[in-house]
């Protein structure tokens, strides 16, 4: 028996020395549902906010490529006239030439071009979609881990008031040598194991306030303690069998936006490969030449016409590697395809299964347990229960509630990650205004 206390000692011991934890700061805390967070995010996040940028670099692009070639102009004065003794001598009696030249693109060079710029506007615009799609599926993961998180920090905190006077007591009884030693010992280890999984929760939830923060980027919210708020009664009513697997390959062929980034990577290269062939056609330059005095007659007018002979450089590797990448395009396309359905059917089965799996246990497992902790907590007070048989229940209690708000999590987030996968929200946790 002395060993086994010695044990029990040194278990609290270590737990001190190991993991003290400081005083938590108090934050002023701030409610925030799931639908203000999601306006605050649309508004505020740095990286949609760059992404929109891109955008608008875009269509700058476009217009760039509407413009016509500048015209060329070209001067010719001489430098001194033995003549007259003058130095730039622009009189009609010294020598000037000006020339003037239009660059006329052939071969439908512009419409081309344009065509090419409006495909990487849209490109631009689809990333814009597909990052918003992969951080508002982050900003809402992070919402409901924060939230069931808070929610296991409120059970700790629970158990341990609990637990604290029930150390009150053993120890009293102990004193009144009406229990041993170890049996306060065995209290106080249980009551610190949970203060110190408690702890772990509270720096997890801290990691996912700063997680929502960033994706916020709320100067009001930077100091605040975010605690979601979640209508309950909607998210447990949410049903997910009623989806039909080839209903979401539908839809998801439809807005996921990768996909549409993969088909206009196609059109992007086809396009491309339309503007090589037309950079294959010599261009034309056209424009009049006045010469004062340099010609057979003073005072010259005549035009200018001037074009690349296509002799050597038909622009052949531009072409052939364009049509190269239209095949690497259609190729990655396809499999962009195969990828997506797999997805799809993965998390669709997930999210089923996660579901499934709350409704059979979240109103018979973790009600019983609550109702019947009260019970044992005062059955052991009373001396009905042994320290073994308290402290087994008060861990299996414990685990299931645990267990129950994980799977409450990994529920939200496989119905979260399901919308993800599909490109669209086809099922909404929480009702519009909640």
């Amino acid at each position: 028996m002395t060993k086994f206390i010695i044990i029990q000692f040194l278990i609290i011991l270590s737990l001190y020395t190991q993991k003290k934890v400081e005083p938590r700061e108090k934050q002023e805390e701030f409610k925030l549902s799931l639908q203000e967070a999601e306006t605050r995010f649309i508004k505020n996040n740095l990286s949609l906010i760059a992404a929109k940028f891109q955008i608008d670099a875009k269509k700058a692009l476009i217009k760039q490529a509407e413009l016509y070639a500048n015209p060329n102009i070209f001067l010719e004065q001489n430098v001194f006239n033995d003549k007259t003794d003058r130095y730039f001598d622009t009189t009609r009696n010294g020598q000037t030439v000006v020339q003037i030249q239009q660059l006329f693109l052939l071969g439908g060079k512009i419409d081309k071009r344009i065509k090419v710029a409006e495909i990487n506007q849209k490109l631009s615009e689809e990333r814009f979609k597909d990052l918003l799609r992969a951080l508002n599926y982050e900003l809402r993961s992070s919402f409901a881990s924060l939230y069931f998180l808070k929610q296991a920090i409120q059970f700790y905190d629970q158990s341990t008031e609990t637990l604290k006077k029930t150390v009150e007591n053993t120890e009293k009884a102990y004193q009144n040598r009406a229990i041993l030693k170890a049996e306060v010992l065995r209290i106080k280890a249980l009551l610190f194991f949970l203060e110190n999984e408690k702890t772990d929760i509270i720096v997890r939830a801290k990691e996912e306030q700063t997680a929502l923060r960033i994706l916020l980027n709320d100067p009001n919210l930077f100091d605040k303690d975010l605690t979601p708020v979640f209508n309950i009664p909607t998210l447990e009513n949410v049903t997910i069998e009623q989806i039909k697997l080839e209903e979401a390959l539908t839809i998801a062929r439809q807005y996921r936006p990768d996909l549409r980034i993969a088909i206009q990577a196609v059109k992007y290269e086809e396009a491309n490969l339309a503007l090589q062939k037309a950079n294959a056609i010599p261009d034309l330059a056209f424009g009049p030449v006045y010469n004062r005095a340099g010609t057979y007659i003073p005072n010259y007018w005549g035009v200018t016409v001037q074009m690349n002979i296509p002799l050597f450089d038909r622009n052949q590797g531009n072409i052939e590697s364009a049509e190269k990448s239209i095949l690497e395009r259609r190729a990655g396309l396809e499999n962009q395809r195969i990828l997506i359905e797999n997805e799809v059917s993965i998390d669709l089965n997930r999210a089923i299964e996660k579901d499934r799996i709350y409704k059979e246990f979240r109103n018979t497992f973790t009600e019983e347990y609550k109702e019947l902790s009260k019970l044992m907590v005062s059955n052991y007070q009373k001396r009905y229960l042994t320290i073994i048989e308290f402290a087994d229940f008060f861990e299996t209690y414990r685990n299931s509630i645990i267990q129950v708000l994980k799977l409450q999590t990994e529920r939200v987030q496989a119905i979260e990650r399901l919308n993800y996968s599909v490109g669209k929200k086809i099922i909404s946790i929480q009702s519009e205004g909640n």
